[in-house]
């Protein structure tokens, strides 16, 4: 059986269905960048009508964890969805993921960890991470058990990501990206390090707050304890 041409790496991926995009690159990153700028302007709009006096970075942490909820549930739900029939399809979420595949072309022949991953991090992620934005923008007491989870989910599903392309290439010498250094490390590295960063980021702020919180915990029963041995004290003098 021959092997349908196709722009991807490996170039003897057997691609069934290959169908060329029709949309030039431009006008793809034009909409996705439009939807980018839509959902940041309407969740800032929205937080200072409901939370005005909410800190500048937790309002920057509500527009991260909304849009990263949107890209998770919406982009990534739809290649978890239509995974199987990635190569053929035509629509908008269809031609992006299919140009954004020229710097891993898992995503073309439905390799089973990016399956994986993209399934959980698109239907467990994607809705808890519009449940962080709530529990910022309602000052939660359950802000950052839940930021920190969503954030650890989302470090350590894009280090697997990172990691088994890199070794895959590294020990089986399979490249998944061609060549040009815009696929890997204008798409590849650059689009992908920010759920590396930000999440970094989360994480050691939720520690950081439950270290503080457990601490002045201590210190309250500290104070408790002692309160309690001097009214005692008092007692036994009486």
């Amino acid at each position: 059986m021959s092997v349908v041409a196709h722009p991807y790496y490996p170039q003897d991926s057997n691609l069934v269905g290959y169908v060329a995009n029709d949309w030039a690159v431009g006008p793809i990153f034009g909409v996705f960048g439009a939807s980018i700028v839509a959902v940041v302007a309407g969740t800032r709009m929205v937080t200072k009508a409901v939370t005005p006096g909410l800190q500048r970075r937790d309002q920057l942490l509500v527009i991260w964890f909304m849009l990263s909820g949107a890209i998770h549930l919406f982009i990534e739900g739809y290649f978890s969805y239509n995974h199987r029939r990635m190569p053929q399809m035509q629509d908008y979420l269809g031609q992006g993921w299919k140009e954004y595949s020229k710097s891993d072309s898992r995503y073309m022949t439905a390799e089973p960890f990016v399956v994986c991953m993209e399934t959980v991090t698109a239907f467990a992620w994607g809705p808890l991470c519009f449940l962080t934005a709530w529990l910022i923008w309602a000052d939660s007491a359950w802000r950052h058990p839940v930021q920190a989870l969503v954030s650890s989910g989302q470090f350590y599903g894009d280090f697997l990501y990172f990691a088994t392309n890199t070794l895959d290439y590294a020990y089986n010498g399979v490249a998944y990206s061609r060549p040009e250094a815009l696929y890997y490390w204008g798409y590849f590295v650059g689009i992908n390090g920010f759920w590396i960063v930000i999440p970094s980021y989360c994480i050691y702020s939720s520690m950081k707050e439950t270290v503080g919180a457990f601490r002045e915990l201590r210190q309250l029963k500290g104070l408790r304890k002692g309160s309690a041995k001097a009214d005692g004290s008092s007692k036994r003098l009486y």
